[in-house]
């Protein structure tokens, strides 16, 4: 075998599983594939002990540094394509074709945001537009909020999002359906609804400063909340694996999935308060189970 564990993502569950497994002085080998990580955008990482506002690159940075202070984690800037159960392990292929062996894989490879087609998103996401108010809302504390109501899960958490906002204006998609009292409910809320979505957002240097709606109105707004929707990657979706009805791979609590030796962490097994500090204790967790799977099999 190449390696004992193979960690494919270093994301923050990844990179916690990598020094979980180090300091148990188990082999482990870090696929990263080069590309911005979702979070590459958002100027900071928000409510993590110790690291509250610092950069996703310097706690990157700082983790790593930790991980590869141990003999035991090597990392690879590739990606893996395909994996493969064998008898005694797994085989894993590289972005180049090269096959490498492993007894134990670990999945750490997020999710795939799918953003809707707005026009001017991609300069703001991250900075004015947020997915998560328990990450960036108080930095938009009392601010005028949008609401991009085009999943019905929005509309359900409206008493929420008020805790960090008196100003919101929902914008309600023409295929989710709100009964009149729940209508009567967020109108309570909030300062307007609408039962349109926005068509373009107006922004300088990714500052929201107003949004454009279908029939020409502009809306003044300084943030605008989007909870997209989510796919997995291509490379879990050809794994013959159990997968939930809402679409995450199904793990039990030791997040071992239903192919025996291979497990799963991160955003890509939860589809609920998905950040920074609820990946790395997935990760950690994923990563005992490893060791104690491991050393069971002895």
């Amino acid at each position: 075998m190449d390696t004992q564990v193979a960690i494919v993502g270093a994301g923050p569950a990844g990179l916690a599983a990598a020094l979980t497994l180090s300091r148990s002085m188990i082999k482990s080998i870090v696929f990263d594939k080069n590309t911005p990580p979702r979070n590459a955008s958002s100027p900071f990482i928000a409510a993590l002990p110790g690291f509250d506002r610092n950069t996703p690159a310097d706690v990157r940075d700082t983790i790593h540094r930790d991980i590869v202070s141990y003999p035991y984690a090597h990392f690879e800037q590739t990606g893996i394509t395909g994996i493969r159960r064998e008898a005694d392990g797994f085989t894993l292929s590289r972005d180049d074709g090269s096959l490498l062996t492993a007894e134990f894989v670990l999945l750490s490879t997020g999710m795939v945001d799918l953003l809707p087609e707005l026009g001017g998103i991609e300069e703001c996401w991250g900075r004015s537009v947020i997915n998560c108010p328990f990450c960036h809302g108080i930095e938009w504390h009392n601010k005028r909020w949008g609401i991009y109501a085009h999943r019905q899960d929005v509309i359900d958490a409206a008493e929420v999002y008020r805790n960090w906002s008196d100003d919101m204006h929902y914008f309600i998609g023409p295929d989710i359906f709100v009964t009149p009292e729940r209508i009567e409910q967020v109108s309570r809320l909030s300062t307007a609804i609408y039962h349109e979505l926005p068509i373009n957002l107006r922004a300088e240097n990714g500052a929201l400063t107003h949004i454009e709606m279908p029939g020409g109105e502009t809306i003044d707004l300084d943030c605008l909340l989007i909870f997209p929707f989510q796919q997995q990657t291509g490379l879990v979706t050809s794994l013959d694996i159990s997968m939930t009805d809402a679409g995450y791979v199904d793990v039990d609590a030791g997040f071992r999935t239903s192919v025996r030796g291979l497990y799963a962490a991160g955003d890509l097994v939860y589809p609920g308060h998905q950040n920074t500090p609820t990946a790395l204790h997935m990760g950690n967790l994923a990563a005992a189970t490893i060791v104690m799977d491991y050393c069971c099999l002895k």
